[in-house]
């Protein structure tokens, strides 16, 4: 069971209240750092503060906000392949405030910073001015963008600042909303995250890649994998906002809202590993995921995986009449459906993913014998009973009969149950049976890494 008030910090209002004379002297002072840069090393410089309304302008909540604005400004160093020539990092009673001194043009500058400020609901809540080396002040109007709205309304945030129009307690109702969401949407991606990595690097497993080797695979190594899973990894959040956003709408709509994301998902995929297919299938089981997370998140107090698996059920009723398709446009999916019978990942999430109960029995288990144990057995189960539709493509019926048995023969041995040596050694000549077949479990990967996920998050940390 998730508790989302146990889960939650406590982001505490509580500060010091800053006069207005101490708030004119710090501003004088950041002005005067601000004119030293720029008089020193002749470049631009970005300036972040934060909106903090009231008197206490430093406070746990205004804490977390700059600490995730800076790892935020962090990364795009990097996406921009750059280092502060300076920096100024000052968490001060009279307000948060960061100071960066960058060898990049101003105007680039800026439009990666816009572009930065509406990647996240977190980014309304902070402030970030560019400078160029002359000192001139860039502002969105520059750039055609509009000025950044209110908080609580859609007029223009300084109209309402300015004439007080929204009370003190209202904003940081939403400021507190904005957080905590910001709070959980974070940890689950971080979570998913180390799903991906966790089935990438389980090893050994029968036809796919590890570490050992690449399975049955040509065109892809765990290389591969680690750059999709750094690729996919902002989808995550934007996936369970998207259950945010969507929570007051029928559940019916909310697939057809998920959507666009997961094809830009898919598409950020293909650009990192140069059009090699390694994670669609978990793309659509973790989109759906995240996203009954978000919806529950804002919906229910707590809530357990049985609800999130009849909440994934109800949004994805009717998907698999995508499968009765004209033969001409026929996708290997749809052509195993029409050959078989076999509705695949999308039946799969129809019901709720089911199959997902195979593994956890498994890795509830795992505390006697260990997670790789686990791991290695929830794969097995999820091998023996998953009518993969990879590993038809990749081999047929037959194919699929042969894998399936050797998974059940696998699990019927005690000396497998308890000892990982036995299991290792089992896997290992399995995984050469399947490289033999060219078969590749790929669904069950998928189904993996969401049952450790759903472990770890309803099971193992609460």
């Amino acid at each position: 069971m998730f508790n989302v008030g146990q889960f939650l910090p406590d982001f505490s209002l509580a500060g010091k209240a800053i006069s207005l004379e101490e708030l004119l002297v710090a501003k004088e002072q950041r002005a005067l750092l601000q004119q030293q840069c720029l008089s020193q090393y002749h470049q631009s410089l970005l300036s972040l503060t934060l909106l903090a309304p009231g008197a206490v302008k430093k406070n746990e909540l205004l804490d977390y906000v700059f600490t995730q604005a800076l790892t935020q400004l962090e990364q795009l160093w990097q996406t921009l392949a750059i280092k502060p020539t300076a920096s100024f990092i000052r968490p001060l009673d009279t307000g948060h405030e960061a100071i960066f001194v960058l060898d990049i043009d101003a105007t680039r500058l800026k439009q990666q910073t816009m572009v930065l400020e509406q990647s996240s609901p977190l980014a309304r809540l902070w402030d970030i001015d560019v400078f160029d080396k002359k000192g001139r002040l860039l502002s969105r109007s520059d750039f055609d963008y509009s000025p950044r709205c209110c908080l609580i309304c859609q007029a223009e945030a300084k109209h309402c600042a300015r004439s007080r129009q929204h009370s003190l307690s209202d904003i940081y109702q939403i400021m507190q909303q904005i957080v905590t969401q910001h709070y959980f949407a974070d940890y689950v991606a971080n979570l998913v995250n180390q799903a991906l990595l966790t089935e990438a690097r389980l090893t050994p497993k029968p036809g796919l890649v590890d570490q050992a080797d690449n399975g049955a695979h040509q065109d892809m190594n765990l290389a591969t994998f680690l750059l999709s899973s750094q690729a996919l990894y902002p989808f995550w959040a934007a996936f369970v906002y998207q259950g945010i956003k969507t929570a007051q709408q029928p559940v019916a709509q909310i697939l057809a809202e998920l959507r666009p994301l997961g094809l830009q998902a898919e598409q950020a995929m293909f650009n990192a590993t140069q059009g090699i297919n390694t994670h669609k299938g978990s793309i659509f089981a973790f989109g759906l995921t995240c996203a009954a997370l978000g919806r529950l998140f804002v919906q229910q107090q707590s809530f357990d995986w049985q609800d999130v698996s009849s909440l994934i059920a109800q949004m994805c009723q009717g998907i698999s009449q995508e499968l009765v398709q004209p033969s001409q446009s026929a996708t290997a999916g749809i052509k195993i459906y029409q050959h078989y019978g076999i509705k695949g990942a999308r039946g799969e999430a129809e019901q709720g993913f089911p199959l997902v109960q195979y593994a956890l029995s498994e890795l509830l288990q795992s505390k006697d014998y260990g997670e790789q144990h686990g791991l290695l057995l929830a794969l097995l189960q999820l091998c023996a009973n998953n009518q993969d539709t990879n590993v038809i493509h990749r081999a047929g019926m037959e194919g699929l009969n042969w894998f399936r048995s050797t998974a059940k023969q696998l699990l019927e041995q005690q000396q497998i149950i308890t000892k990982i040596e036995v299991l290792e050694q089992a896997l290992n000549t399995f995984n050469q049976q399947c490289i033999h077949h060219n078969i590749s479990p790929g669904g069950s990967a998928d189904l993996l890494a969401l049952s450790w996920f759903i472990y770890q998050f309803f099971y193992f940390n609460h």
